[in-house]
């Protein structure tokens, strides 16, 4: 009887740690209101934002969902920010259409006094076809970047979402 009690109350906390690990880990893939000193986005749900991102990057998220197949290794969505050191905007499109399959849409404006480009693009990788979405600002001396891709096979479940990231997208 002594054994079961102490038994019992760990069993109770295992319990209420486990229900609180998965309500945390679910919370991770819902909508965020990404806001720091460079850029704002809406994170959309279904995305989990690296804490951390690798060097280089200002943003870093990706797809709870791996591709099937060939690109059974490779998340279904994934996005990034970077800022590049360039010249003017028109280098940084130069080079993503060097990578570029197809170029399925482009345009280009103005928002709060800055330049921005907005480019769809297909691309071909290890017989692996993505759509890339890019809007990049120009803030004078730097571009800063969103690059959304996602796996052509899941493009009507991830368009949206990746649309809507990069419509929230604003350098500051």
């Amino acid at each position: 009887m002594e054994i079961l009690i102490p038994g019992l109350i760990l069993v109770g906390f295992m319990v209420w740690a486990s229900t609180r690990i998965k309500r945390n880990a679910a919370r991770a893939f819902e909508r965020e209101d990404i806001d720091t000193s460079d850029f704002s986005l809406i994170k959309p749900d279904g995305f989990l934002a690296v804490a951390e991102p690798p060097d280089g990057l200002l943003f870093s998220a990706y797809s709870k969902e791996f591709g099937t197949g060939e690109a059974e290794s490779i998340r279904r969505a994934t996005a990034e920010v970077i800022k590049l050191p360039a010249a003017s905007i028109g280098d940084v499109i130069d080079g993503e259409r060097s990578d570029a399959s197809r170029i399925v849409e482009e345009s280009s404006g103005i928002v709060n006094e800055m330049k921005y480009a907005y480019v769809v693009l297909e691309e071909s990788r290890n017989g692996v076809e993505s759509l890339v979405y890019t809007k990049s600002y120009f803030t004078g001396d730097a571009v800063v970047r969103l690059s959304a891709t996602c796996l052509k096979e899941h493009a009507t479940d991830f368009t949206p979402k990746l649309e809507g990231m990069l419509a929230s997208f604003i350098v500051k």
